[in-house]
């Protein structure tokens, strides 16, 4: 029977809330506008992504030379200007007229004097902004080229040597197990998605702890919890309301997570098929470009091909069930004792602090997983939650995971009954007193 009443309480908390027009709408519209950063920033990519032809003034003639053969000035060293799909340089001694060059085609031209080598500066003279990728090239293909000027100007020193002499270090990343070295690497990548993840859980925590107070106070105020307790427990009342508002915040992620899915696949199909924006997608006649294959090649995006899909959703309902126990019995024991929800925004403030610690910390655990501090603090149940999210995706041991998430659940356990002691005495509770004094008394109470 008692079964059966929790039951009851449990579809009556996700029911109400499930079925609102906000609870649908915001369900429906969050995928889908995440969704719509992704396809709007692949689109972007190609869209932003313009052809540039430069003109360069070379007036000293530092950088180039004139080619018998072509009678066309070339740069001295033609490595320095590597090709590019989206850039073209030509060279000149004197520039035309700027309505001359613009009508030859030409986008940027840049123009410098014989000072360049010291003051290393220059002037970039365009009608539309190139954008700031084609800039950065642009300096870096011509600070190569005065590199190599400033070393042919000397005499102590040769091109060639000097090319010799310098060095681009690449570090690949290597882990040391017990099996041997293994590929490793990516390690600020994985850090950043358990970041993402662990984002999302503090804010379904917080939200959803929020109301359920404001679930307890409305009841309270309205005199309903007095027929509820009639037929349930106060505690039964109490473990039904956390875990049916967990499982409302379970259904919508579930929800985000397959429409995120469905959404991303049918644009990733008329991606492919090239429907949307056909010339990225067809690529050349012999080799088609896909969506994967565009997202890998943009640094910010290729991060979500990194992501271990499987290992971070496991560890996120596992820790978000424990942390939920945890917060959403707590939540509820301050709507107990309070008589109004402003009033209940004060000891709320005590109580996700903690949390708010951990997803603070999360940053530098983000970048150095392995320092002492943040391995107890995936331990201590209060912040693991948010922490281990972070550990769990740079790659932790699996009794760490194990133990953290042990700890997490009795803990939540311990507190559960702590609350419903809490929730027992104060949902009747219609005083003028309320706050941690209430708190300590009611537990107290029960003790004797």
């Amino acid at each position: 029977m008692k079964v059966n009443l929790i039951g009851t309480v449990i579809y009556r908390e996700w029911r109400t809330r499930v079925v609102k027009r906000s609870f649908l709408i915001g369900t429906l519209l969050t995928p889908i506008l995440s969704v719509g950063l992704i396809i709007g920033s692949v689109l972007l990519t190609d869209g932003v992504e313009v052809n540039h032809l430069v003109l360069v003034e070379d007036a000293p003639g530092l950088i180039t030379r004139l080619d018998a053969a072509s009678g066309q000035y070339v740069p001295r060293c033609p490595g320095c200007f590597p090709e590019r799909d989206n850039l073209e340089y030509r060279f000149v001694r004197e520039a035309p007229e700027d309505s001359v060059w613009l009508a030859q085609g030409h986008t940027v031209l840049v123009e410098y004097d014989e000072s360049v080598l010291q003051n290393a500066a220059g002037y970039m003279v365009y009608e539309k902004s190139p954008g700031v990728q084609a800039k950065r090239q642009i300096e870096r293909d011509l600070s190569r080229a005065m590199e190599h000027a400033r070393v042919m100007e000397s005499t102590e020193l040769d091109w060639s040597a000097y090319q010799r002499l310098k060095l681009d270090l690449t570090l690949f990343d290597r882990e040391s197990t017990e099996e041997g070295r293994e590929e490793g690497g990516g390690d600020e990548v994985r850090g950043l998605i358990g970041f993402l993840f662990s984002a999302v859980l503090f804010m379904v925590l917080a939200v959803y702890g929020g109301l359920i107070m404001r679930s307890v106070v409305e009841e309270k105020s309205n005199h309903v919890v007095e027929v509820l307790v009639a037929a349930v427990r106060p505690e039964a009342l109490l473990l039904g309301k956390v875990i049916g508002m967990g499982c409302v915040a379970l259904t919508q992620i579930i929800a985000w997570s397959l429409l995120s899915t469905l959404t991303f696949g049918i644009f990733q199909s008329l991606f492919d098929a090239g429907w949307v924006n056909g010339s990225m997608a067809a690529g050349t006649e012999d080799i088609p470009i896909d969506l994967l294959t565009v997202m890998a090649q943009n640094e910010a995006l290729s991060v979500l091909l990194d992501i271990q899909w499987g290992v971070m959703i496991l560890g996120t309902v596992a820790f978000f069930i424990g942390g939920f126990l945890l917060y959403g019995s707590l939540y509820a024991a301050v709507g107990a004792s309070v008589q109004s929800e402003q009033e209940g925004q004060g000891m709320v403030v005590a109580i996700i602090l903690p949390l708010m610690f951990a997803y603070m910390a999360g940053g530098g655990a983000m970048s150095n997983p392995d320092v002492p501090v943040f391995t107890w603090l995936g331990y201590i149940p209060l912040t693991a939650p948010v922490i281990m999210l972070v550990r769990l995706a740079i790659g932790v041991a699996w009794w760490e995971a194990v133990l953290s998430w042990c700890l997490l659940i009795l803990t939540a356990r311990l507190v559960l009954g702590l609350a419903g002691r809490i929730y027992r005495n104060g949902v009747l509770h219609d005083g003028g007193k309320s706050g941690w004094k209430l708190w300590v008394q009611w537990m107290r109470k029960d003790e004797r």
